[in-house]
């Protein structure tokens, strides 16, 4: 029972819990930019390639779509703790535009990782609302003596909470909020997972250099 005490009330001090939170804030805003950028950035070069405008466009989305998902396993290795494949740059491997071209397009990981930038903002509206619900209740909670002294009606917007409520507001807001840290690194734990999905685990049987994997023979 003191194991258990420990590890539900020591969630607080894990310096695994605030890197969580701190991808999990990100995940909203940075999801919602992705998907922004490449929905507009791409309807835009596929709109106009027939008059060649279109293909500078297109290059500078693949691009930055490459860059954000080298950021994405940044973020999953450093806030979540998680081991993903690095970036490939398979078109190192060659010589010449059109070959270069043809080999990041033809890997499966380039779309994938287009994949995992257009899931980020669903990945961030759950993590927002999860994050708000938790902030929320937990205030909610511990401001129940605040409410029953200054007579601040909270209950369908004309009863104040009872003294026996405000008293035991504290203590709940207080376990709530370590509940609530649990909860979110469990969501956290599945981000994780969808990352590796998506970007592949990192193996010990490869070695990487510049970005190129080099399989051990």
């Amino acid at each position: 029972m003191r194991r258990g005490a420990s590890r539900f009330f020591g969630v607080v001090t894990q310096s695994r819990t605030w890197l969580n939170m701190a991808y999990l804030w990100l995940a909203f805003p940075l999801g919602l930019f992705y998907f922004i950028f490449l929905a507009v950035g791409l309807s835009l070069g596929l709109s106009l390639v027939v008059v060649w405008i279109g293909l500078p466009i297109l290059l500078v989305v693949v691009g930055a779509w490459w860059l954000f998902a080298a950021f994405e396993r940044l973020q999953a290795e450093y806030l979540l703790g998680v081991d993903v494949a690095p970036s490939l740059r398979a078109w190192e491997l060659h010589e010449g535009v059109w070959a270069r071209l043809r080999t990041h397009f033809v890997a499966a990981s380039t779309w994938l990782d287009l994949f995992f930038l257009l899931s980020k903002v669903v990945l961030g509206m759950a993590s927002f609302a999860l994050t708000l619900t938790a902030t929320t209740t937990t205030l909610w909670l511990l401001a129940l003596p605040v409410f029953w002294y200054f007579d601040v009606p909270v209950a369908d917007g004309t009863r104040t909470p009872p003294l026996w409520l405000a008293i035991l507001g504290v203590p709940a807001g207080v376990l709530a909020t370590f509940g609530w840290l649990h909860v979110l690194n469990a969501w956290a734990w599945v981000c994780g997972k969808w990352a590796v999905l998506l970007f592949g685990a990192a193996t010990n049987g490869s070695e990487t250099t510049g970005g190129v994997v080099e399989v051990e023979r």
